[in-house]
């Protein structure tokens, strides 16, 4: 005579187990995966540019995408409206500009970069803001 696993009062339990789980973790991952798609862009366009300049202030401006700063000559001192926390980019660091949240980078001296954009199709690579975020 064969003992059913199926009918057993252990099978019971795990599967009671693993569905309590699965329950409580959606009930908790529920906040944390919600998303808000602020642009849906079709075809997305990759731009790169390469700028040289010698004591640089780009005043606060934004991005319509994401902006990737890469320096290969001297350093940018990088300021985001969210935090208003100036963080230097030197030789070989990169840096992220979250779209649409006001930035400001000031350079003294000679200095390289390359910033490299993903954006909607028509949208500008710069949206010029015209009051400082930060105090």
């Amino acid at each position: 005579m064969r003992h059913s696993f199926f009918r057993s009062r252990y099978f019971v339990a795990v599967v009671a187990a693993v569905l309590g789980a699965a329950v409580v973790a959606a009930v908790g991952l529920a906040g944390a995966w919600t998303t808000t798609v602020q642009t849906d862009s079709k075809p997305a366009v990759l731009r790169v540019v390469q700028t040289y300049a010698g004591n640089f202030d780009s005043g606060w401006h934004s991005h319509s995408g994401i902006a990737i700063v890469q320096v290969t000559k001297g350093s940018l001192v990088i300021t985001e409206g969210y935090d208003c926390k100036p963080k230097t980019v030197a030789v070989g660091d990169s840096f992220f500009e979250v779209p649409y949240t006001p930035v400001r980078a000031v350079g003294l001296g000679e200095i390289q970069w390359t910033t490299t954009f993903v954006l909607a199709n028509e949208e500008p690579t710069t949206i010029p803001v015209s009051k400082s975020p930060c105090p």
